[in-house]
């Protein structure tokens, strides 16, 4: 097992990116994967990226020491977010602000499926268009609370002919199409 420190630079403009990485294979094509760097490639693309190896070192603990030793993340000259030593797989799965982010986002994730599955959001979506149609009061206050650009979206009833809950821009083409010698 190779531990390597390696920098990536971005041929363009300049801004490298300095990590850490375990390999067995040194010219495995490996570029890196922090998060700007990850956007840099996509926007520049990856012809325009060089890597190369700075340091082969004798053991993990030796890599994450020279990896704080080099790295200082600084917007200006490089993709580095965090001082060295702090990245990689064990930092992720290990540091607890992280671990809280990322439950959070699970429960936030479960509690709406949970309430897709009982079909919530299409039983008040079907209780306000049922509103929306019998009952004149509603429709005002609910008329009155929407911007100019919402009210476009709310159904009409073709007065022509029996079509009936047409979007605006279905209303309009109807309209257009169907008749359009009375509009």
């Amino acid at each position: 097992m190779f531990y390597t420190i390696y920098k990536t630079t971005n041929i363009i403009n300049g801004k490298f990116y300095i990590g850490k990485h375990q390999t067995k294979d040194l010219n495995d094509g490996y570029v890196g994967s922090g998060k700007l760097l990850k956007r840099a490639i996509e926007k520049y693309g990856k012809d325009n990226f060089h890597t190369e190896i700075l340091h082969i070192c004798e053991s993990e603990q030796q890599m994450n020491t020279l990896e704080k030793i080099l790295v200082v993340p600084d917007k200006e000259t490089n993709y580095n977010l965090c001082d060295g030593g702090k990245g990689g797989f064990g930092y992720i799965n290990t540091n607890q602000e992280i671990i809280a982010k990322r439950d959070d986002r699970k429960n936030k994730i479960a509690g709406r499926l949970a309430a897709n599955a009982k079909c919530a959001h299409i039983k008040a979506n079907e209780k306000r268009s049922h509103l929306l149609k019998t009952d004149p009061e509603y429709r005002e206050k609910y008329l009155t609370k929407l911007s100019e650009a919402q009210k476009s979206t709310v159904r009409k009833d073709c007065p022509y002919c029996d079509m009936k809950n047409l979007g605006s821009g279905n209303y309009k083409r109807h309209l257009k199409s169907k008749h359009a010698a009375l509009v």
